[in-house]
């Protein structure tokens, strides 16, 4: 067998990536374990031997995924110096510095990753990126030098709709579904969307359900939500998304 061991600084962060990795690694027949141990949170990996070398490069990418949705919002938020913005506009905000260049982010935490036994993510991080913070402090700074025009709700709307229409389309068209106290976002072939700027394909608030459509960047977002929901639901992102948004009669 072949054994790996992935060291992280929190519950959120291993349970993120066991939830991205286990069915894959199950469909070796190989083993996931997420314990919490030494104040670590680790996912301890076994698979046959044979499967060593596509396995590296799957959890290369799936690593590369947790910096970009944890490790990069997190910096970004430490490194700003807003203050009274509102807390919907912020978390919208950061989600549009976080897929800025996201797949050249991704990219190059990868060529830089080399597998040992243990992996720890955060020494990873912190001695094997230093250029890809010195790349995210740019955004930063930009930020920061403009933060007199970004303390008007008006203009901060205005600069989120403004990265929202630079970011990639990532897909045509999402479906969004209400399904009790949650949101399941659809591809136009109606199968629940997983992607890897997504923490969870499951939502359950209307700040998470804009973030996730930002980390999507769809051309079309088609509702289908009761009378109550829709009128609300549309209302909030028609602020972001204005000429996008189709409503399912």
């Amino acid at each position: 067998m072949w054994e790996y061991c992935i060291c992280f600084n929190s519950g959120e962060q291993a349970d993120t990536f066991e939830r991205k990795v286990v069915d894959y690694i199950k469909s070796l027949k190989g083993i996931v374990v997420n314990v919490c141990t030494q104040g670590y949170f680790k996912v301890l990996i076994a698979i046959p031997s044979e499967y060593e070398n596509k396995t590296t490069t799957f959890l290369a990418e799936k690593i590369a995924e947790i910096i970009l949705l944890f490790y990069k919002k997190e910096y970004i938020l430490n490194n700003l110096t807003f203050e009274k913005v509102h807390s919907i506009n912020m978390n919208v905000f950061l989600q549009t510095l976080v897929c800025f260049d996201s797949d050249m982010d991704k990219k190059i935490i990868i060529e830089r990753m080399a597998f040992k036994k243990n992996f720890y993510l955060n020494s990873f991080i912190e001695f094997k990126l230093p250029f890809l913070k010195k790349k995210w402090n740019e955004l930063i700074t930009l930020a920061n030098d403009n933060i007199m025009y970004l303390l008007s709700d008006d203009s901060f709307l205005e600069l989120i709709k403004f990265l929202i229409s630079n970011l990639e389309h990532r897909c045509y068209a999402v479906n969004v579904f209400s399904k009790k106290d949650c949101y399941l976002l659809c591809d136009v072939e109606g199968k629940v969307i997983n992607d890897f700027l997504l923490e969870k394909n499951i939502i359950y608030d209307d700040t998470k359900l804009l973030t996730s459509l930002i980390a999507l960047n769809p051309e079309k977002i088609i509702i289908h939500c009761n009378s109550f929901l829709k009128d609300n639901l549309i209302k909030k992102l028609y602020k972001f998304f204005s000429n996008r948004i189709e409503i399912c009669k």
